[in-house]
């Protein structure tokens, strides 16, 4: 049987589960209603942010991979068929995550009108990726955000790492972000496509998902965290898109908002479409936004709750995550304040007062490592108000995949390491509070609690093994007040020598 035929029955065997109709409206649960209550009328909705839309098919023969195009939700939006191959039956599933993704009344991003659709199969062949074989770069998209609620394995490590390196290629010299689920259940992932770093996999607030990255060769290996954040639905198939959905709205607000963006050296790229990126709607700073954004401790109403986030020594990964539920349940509520925060340098790149940092924001470094003249470290200070604080911070890069010479296709890859320190700067000798220090991953996170009334440092900083690079990453940020029961100021104002110490032993491992 030849690859791309058991390819089409690994997607139909194992998919992801239908919308359940019965889902209760989550965006309470991660913020979107608070913020739409905040900003009205001037709520970004998607519009102008164009996306692919790509399926399993949910029959074969038939094929039938495209959402129904008269349902209410599409009113007003052009579904282009990228595969060409509909059978004139639409899909109920297709039909349920577009509905999440960029529906009229369902989605956080109803303004996007325009997108393409694609037979997941396709789009890793002829129609985009051209994997499966052909060793020509992938096509070029106008599409910004990508959205894949299906799962699956062409059963040749060989083939499943190429594919993997083109979607990671494409996200990062493209800046096209693409979304991925992981499977429902337990048990090992498949390749295809959570196990690519570029992209952000998606897992369920319930944790019933499965984790972790298989082993296909020396660069895709087992064992890294998968998904990177959870949602709270049902299925994967729901969860995903709501993500999607997120990135875009995210887009939205860094395209249109070009202020944002304020490295002193590089405010924004071109990607092979001709589309101007800027700084805060690059895949790495939005990534890192809702990471950092993510809520590790939630209080549903439509999923079962995060209560036990890194609590057990067995959940704790290297680089500062819950191996069940990556960065914790979506947040856009705090993801859109940090990047509506702006750009703040580090000190080493000309940051204001010496890189001191604001209570939300985010950086793009275009030029990081020790090579080419580039710093290899990055500080960003900050202080703490009255009462305790909580900082959670997202430090993202792209695994860097060559292109090669003219139409060839490379796929030569290289992953920097890069550490996340956090240092209470009050005594003028810094004491290291927490790190990330993971040397498989493409992301470092730190969160914690923080003592009032003092002054911290973040710093950016290579792997101990780490040769000189000239690399880029993302840094995100979020610091938030908690509030002290009654009964406790004085025992703050008495032990706040003995909570430092304590804090210099935990480290984000």
């Amino acid at each position: 049987m030849n690859i791309r035929s058991r390819l089409i029955i690994l997607l139909w065997l194992s998919p992801f589960y239908y919308i359940s109709a019965s889902s209760a409206d989550y965006r309470n649960d991660i913020g979107y209603t608070a913020l739409q209550s905040e900003l009205g009328a001037s709520l970004p909705n998607g519009a102008g942010v164009r996306l692919s839309h790509v399926e399993a098919a949910a029959d074969n023969p038939p094929t039938i991979y495209l959402p129904d195009p008269n349902n209410a939700q599409f009113l007003g939006k052009t579904i282009t068929d990228k595969s060409g191959l509909s059978s004139g039956v639409y899909s109920g599933h297709a039909t349920g995550v577009g509905a999440i993704f960029y529906g009229n009344s369902y989605s956080m991003t109803p303004g996007i009108n325009l997108i393409d659709a694609y037979l997941a199969d396709n789009w890793l062949g002829a129609d985009y990726l051209r994997g499966m074989g052909d060793t020509r770069k992938p096509l070029i998209s106008s599409s910004r955000v990508a959205n894949h609620s299906w799962i699956g394995s062409t059963d040749n490590a060989a083939t499943d790492a190429d594919i993997l390196r083109r979607v990671d290629w494409v996200v990062a010299r493209d800046e096209f972000i693409q979304v991925v689920g992981v499977n429902n259940g337990v048990g090992a992932n498949s390749p295809l496509l959570s196990s690519a770093y570029n992209v952000i996999a998606v897992g369920r607030s319930d944790g019933q998902h499965t984790t972790g990255s298989p082993s296909l060769d020396s660069t895709y290996t087992a064992g890294r965290v998968r998904p990177d954040i959870v949602a709270p639905m049902p299925t994967t198939s729901e969860a995903t898109p709501v993500v999607a959905s997120a990135a875009a709205l995210l887009v939205n607000v860094g395209h249109n908002n070009p202020n944002l963006s304020t490295d002193l050296n590089t405010q924004s790229t071109t990607n092979r479409n001709g589309d101007v990126i800027y700084n805060a709607e690059r895949s790495e700073v939005v990534k890192a936004a809702l990471m950092a954004g993510a809520d590790r401790q939630t209080n549903n109403t439509s999923s079962a709750n995060i209560v036990d986030y890194r609590l057990d020594p067995a959940n704790q990964t290297a680089n500062g995550l819950d191996k069940r539920f990556g960065a914790g349940q979506i947040n856009i509520f705090n993801s859109y304040h940090m990047l509506a925060a702006g750009e703040q340098n580090s000190a080493e790149d000309g940051g204001a007062a010496a890189g001191l940092i604001n209570a939300r924001g985010f950086d793009y470094d275009p030029h990081f490592g020790g090579a080419g003249g580039s710093n290899n470290t990055a500080q960003y200070k900050f202080s703490t108000p009255l009462g305790l604080s909580k900082l959670t911070a997202a430090l993202v890069w792209n695994i860097k995949i060559a292109e090669g010479a003219g139409p060839a296709f490379s796929g030569a890859a290289t992953l920097f390491d890069l550490d996340l320190l956090l240092y209470d700067i009050s005594g003028g000798i810094p004491l290291l509070l927490a790190d990330s220090s993971s040397s498989t991953e493409n992301t470092e996170n730190i969160w914690t609690s923080l003592a009032p009334n003092r002054n911290y440092l973040l710093e950016v900083v290579p792997g101990k093994s780490q040769v000189a690079f000239d690399g880029d990453y993302a840094l995100a940020w979020n610091l938030t007040s908690v509030p002290i029961p009654a009964a406790l100021p004085l025992l703050f104002s008495g032990l706040g020598g003995l909570f430092l110490v304590a804090r210099r032993r935990n480290k984000t491992r």
